[in-house]
């Protein structure tokens, strides 16, 4: 799960939803289940994300590998995703900047011990091999992997060969917590001085206003009584109105972020409608309505807000997976297994969609499409390829695959 090519970038992280089965019983259906699970929103945390110790943010950054006079030449880094955790290791922040696209064919991934993928295999619908790469890591302390480089596996001169075509770097940024401060206890590089506090970082989809600075003189006009008189001899200041909703938007959606971690859902709707109010063009703010109405379970107006911001951002899986979400639990399972088909499209590793788009299938009666669906978890996330077996126990999986018919 902790491959960061450029063709799988958006499989940093899992997404902030996820699904779970639970069972409840129904009428019998189409391919001989007798029960129908439910599924519930569960929030994604660093370890489910696969980060190890007290992380708070994590930013990731890639940068393509060019041979330049026989050298390997990195080019300009590129932001790829900023993820922010609570002390608690809940995601409570994420913002993906998309970048390149995707090759077509099948993926194959093998793994090491720590479940950070260490090669691809791309084959054609054939199941001829295309290409393969091979991933190679450095960790920090924690044991994190701050650095991935992707090589291309070539065959040169009689022997296998492995060309670096793109380098990923991760910022992790910790709380200050037991472990970390025995690690730096233990630090013998020596610092000259203390390093000035950095400024925490926004993400936002909102953009900041610009800051000028303003003249005493304009200082003492905006800050004069009503109906006082100004003898400066120069004209008020008139504050730029876009500016101006640009940040209280953008007030309003921290805010709204602030009540949901908290608790307070029903605020936060009302703040992130007061954000669109004054900017409707955001995407992040839409998809963050559409998840405080989840919780509330306000479907048609969780639909409306999903819709938005897949309207705004065609390419955001997450939204699509949102609304593939909603849709089944408003028991629409064609529109479900619409919205979850394209998630998978715009992100190929994100298992929770391949899940949700399973049980979509498995409510249309598609059975091949269910059993692609349960082979894709197979190799993305096991663990939610058993609770598909768990819960239509008599849908023989490996059997209709050939293996270990009676």
């Amino acid at each position: 799960m902790n491959c960061i090519s450029r063709r799988r970038v958006s499989a940093v992280l899992l997404p902030a939803l996820v699904l779970i089965v639970g069972v409840s019983v129904r009428a019998q259906n189409s391919v001989g289940i007798a029960t129908r699970p439910s599924i519930t929103v569960l929030d994604s945390t660093k370890e489910q994300d696969g980060l190890v110790g007290s992380v708070r943010r994590v930013k990731t950054e890639t940068a393509r590998i060019e041979l330049k006079d026989g050298r390997a030449v990195e080019g300009p880094a590129q932001l790829v995703e900023v993820t922010t955790y609570g002390i608690k290791g809940n995601r409570i922040e994420n913002t993906s900047y998309p970048i390149g696209g995707s090759l077509v064919g099948k993926e194959e991934y093998k793994y090491d011990s720590r479940g950070n993928i260490t090669e691809m295999t791309l084959r054609d619908d054939r199941g001829a091999i295309v290409s393969r790469e091979a991933y190679t890591y450095e960790f920090d302390k924690f044991g994190n992997w701050t650095r991935m480089v992707t090589n291309l596996v070539v065959f040169e001169n009689g022997e296998l060969k492995k060309e670096p075509v793109e380098v990923t770097y991760r910022t992790l940024t910790y709380y200050f917590t037991e472990s970390v401060a025995k690690a730096a206890e233990n630090e013998t590089v020596a610092k000259p001085a203390e390093e000035p506090v950095a400024a925490p970082i926004r993400v936002s989809s909102v953009p900041e206003p610009a800051t000028t600075e303003v003249p005493v003189e304009t200082l003492n006009v905006a800050m004069s009584a009503p109906g006082s008189v100004d003898t400066s001899g120069e004209p008020p200041a008139v504050p730029n109105p876009i500016i101006s909703d640009q940040k209280r938007a953008n007030d309003f959606y921290l805010t709204g972020r602030s009540k949901f971690d908290a608790g307070d859902v029903r605020g936060a709707v009302e703040s992130y409608l007061q954000s669109v109010k004054l900017e409707p063009g955001s995407a992040e703010v839409y998809l963050n309505l559409g998840h405080a109405y989840l919780m509330l379970e306000k479907d048609r107006e969780a639909i409306k807000a999903f819709e938005a911001s897949v309207k705004l951002n065609p390419k955001a899986a997450e939204a699509q997976y949102g609304l593939g979400f909603v849709n089944y639990r408003s028991r629409r399972f064609a529109a479900a297994a619409q919205a979850f088909k394209k998630a998978t499209a715009l992100s190929p590793q994100m298992a929770k969609a391949h899940y949700g788009l399973s049980l979509a299938y498995q409510e249309l009666g598609n059975e091949q499409g269910l059993l692609e669906e349960y082979r894709a978890l197979e190799k993305l996330d096991p663990s939610l390829a058993r609770k598909l077996t768990q819960s239509f126990p008599n849908y023989k999986f490996s059997c209709r695959r050939g293996i270990g018919c009676p």
